[in-house]
């Protein structure tokens, strides 16, 4: 087929400024000449972007690399110390607001746990959110911070940038999380699943290492979620609500759900499910919630553990409905159900699945509990945020900061 339509120059100028952010973030620290040969652009190209970048404030010097024939280098490197952006991350019975670098570093994290049935309104827990952020924007300005990433829980219909679904908290339902932000606060908000969000930060966490294989990351918290990435690149299906393995039947006669089926994966894996399991009528109140039940965990309860280990069993068996479907590479289980024995979860995990697919299959299959360092959640929605700058930096950079440039040192 004909192209009918050139490319604009800036919109040219803004893909190669995009390539060089990008490859610049997975290298770390590199030459102009290094990105050059990288990315296959003229080193021209790439010395006159790098102008801009240095002159934002984006990119950094950061001494003397040595190259090849024992010539030495000017080093860049994405700045840390210019630019910020919020990220948050919005649970069924808590919300986090923090604040983060353009490497993806944690700067700040206030968490406020809420019950949502004491919540008649979620503007409510909108607008405390929104007032979290503005603290941000005026304590660092908003020549400082550029976006906001939210991941919120699922089913997520992104195209309508709503929740259909939080199990016992239907306040979320008619909500349009962008047009609310969009009205209350100046900077951009980007919406995003959370086990989606998650799955960002792994990536990020591993450099693309595993950029050709299938990964799921799989968040078991309050409810339970996957992000899927194939060829590098999360997958969201039709609506966007791919992955959401919480309301996959695991017992066609089992626990009815409020989304209207019975024996939803969530109903017998998630933090809240376990809680009620240990606490029954009592789950919820003082003493007796996730973090209690953790504890005692860990401190060798045996009925506590035994609930943990059927939580753990349903767990794998949603896992081998995930592998029969898409027969990933690797699965990375995380989130609240991962902290109290990740030990005993992998093995009852790994034992429930490999007892469940083909031996091939098994043997083709990496499956752990996440190491990550941190709420991958929330640093994954700030992720978000900081993807969507350096797609268009130019878009992002307030224009005051967009002078001619000076002339720094090359190489």
């Amino acid at each position: 087929m004909v192209q009918n339509r050139g490319i604009n120059q800036d919109v040219t100028q803004e893909m190669n400024r995009s390539l060089l952010l990008k490859n610049l973030r997975r290298e770390g620290m590199c030459s102009r000449a290094y990105l050059a040969s990288l990315t296959g652009l003229k080193q021209a190209t790439v010395t006159n972007i790098m102008k801009d970048f240095l002159n934002w404030g984006i990119v950094t010097e950061v001494g003397f690399l040595n190259g090849s024939k024992g010539r030495r280098s000017i080093g860049v490197s994405i700045n840390p110390d210019r630019y910020r952006v919020i990220g948050v991350r919005l649970a069924r019975k808590h919300y986090s607001v923090g604040l983060f670098d353009l490497t993806g570093t944690q700067i700040t994290k206030k968490r406020v746990d809420f019950k949502p049935e004491e919540q008649p309104d979620a503007e409510d827990i909108l607008n405390q959110i929104a007032a979290e952020m503005r603290i941000l924007m005026k304590k660092y300005g908003k020549d400082t911070i550029l976006a906001a990433g939210m991941a919120v829980p699922g089913p997520f219909i992104a195209k309508k940038n709503r929740i259909a679904l939080i199990t016992g908290a239907d306040i979320w339902k008619d909500v349009d999380l962008k047009k609310f932000f969009d009205r209350e606060l100046d900077i951009p908000v980007f919406l995003e699943h959370n086990a989606n969000a998650g799955a960002y930060a792994h990536m990020w966490d591993l450099k693309d290492a595993y950029r050709d294989d299938i990964l799921v990351y799989i968040a078991a918290g309050q409810g339970i979620g996957a992000g899927i990435v194939m060829d590098g690149k999360i997958y969201k299906g039709a609506l966007g609500t791919s992955g959401e393995i919480g309301h996959m039947t695991i017992d066609r006669n089992g626990k009815p759900c409020a989304c209207g089926n019975k024996g939803c994966l969530e109903r017998y894996a998630s933090s809240l499910e376990l809680v009620k399991a240990v606490y029954g009528g009592q789950a919820g109140r003082a003493g007796c919630n996730f973090e209690d039940v953790e504890r005692r965990i860990r401190e060798g309860d045996q009925f506590c553990m035994d609930c943990y280990q059927r939580a753990c069993e349903s767990l794998g068996i949603g896992i081998i409905n995930i592998v029969n479907v898409i027969n990933p590479d690797i699965i990375i289980i995380g989130d609240d159900m991962a902290r109290p024995d990740p030990e005993r979860m992998e093995a009852v995990i790994r034992e429930t699945v490999r007892e469940g697919i083909l031996a091939d299959v098994w043997e083709g299959l990496t499956l752990s509990i996440s190491t990550y360092q941190g709420d991958p959640i929330l640093t994954g929605a700030a992720i978000v945020a900081i993807d969507r700058i350096f797609d268009s930096p130019g878009q992002f950079i307030p224009a005051t900061n967009q002078v001619v440039p000076a002339s720094p040192s090359d190489e």
